[in-house]
């Protein structure tokens, strides 16, 4: 059981840091210069890649320490659902997602600002992705913000540099394309 949730972690992490660089995508991403929002054109669901598209305009840097507070406790800041919340109850509050599937055995909901991971063995949700293009966030104002991580190293299987914050049971991570680039994404996730 431990090795299928490390194998099902590691997977899902793989696919989330592939989906969400820019340059795997292949131009699935337009920018609207009118409005600077990004905007999802097509999903790639032959991988199992899912991707949270957020729409809205970008703000200044509102990542503070409440995020490595609330993750603590299983919560990705602003999503109302923690980790190990039940998929039925994603489901019936949230609706039908824009996009669904399956990805080494694992369920994944995708809508416009997040994306759910479910374990199947257990339907509870075991992962959390978040786009943050409408933040205002780089790696050098993250390590101002949030403290230096646990690890900050470049992905050489993705091609990102990841931050990662230990918070015992879980993990918050944010990638970027660079060190000290802009931050393109962040998940929250059980450790193994």
């Amino acid at each position: 059981m431990k090795r299928f949730l490390f194998k099902f972690s590691l997977i899902t992490m793989l696919v989330i840091t592939a989906i969400f660089s820019i340059d795997y995508l292949g131009g699935q991403f337009s920018v609207n210069g009118d409005d600077d929002k990004a905007e999802l054109l097509k999903g790639n669901s032959d991988t199992g890649a899912v991707l949270a598209a957020n729409k809205e305009e970008k703000q200044i840097n509102n990542i503070d320490l409440s995020w490595l507070e609330k993750g603590s406790d299983g919560q990705l800041n602003n999503i109302e659902f923690p980790l190990g919340t039940d998929k039925e109850q994603i489901l019936l509050s949230r609706g039908e997602a824009i996009d669904t599937g399956y990805y080494e055995g694992g369920e994944y909901f995708r809508y416009e600002d997040v994306t759910f991971f479910i374990n199947p063995e257990t339907n509870r949700l075991v992962a959390i992705a978040l786009s943050t293009e409408k933040y205002d966030l780089d790696g050098k104002k993250l390590e101002e913000t949030l403290g230096s991580p646990n690890v900050s190293e470049r992905n050489e299987m993705e091609g990102l540099w990841m931050y990662e914050y230990d918070l015992g049971k879980y993990s918050l991570m944010f990638e970027a394309k660079e060190e000290e680039g802009e931050i393109l994404f962040v998940w929250l996730r059980e450790k193994i």
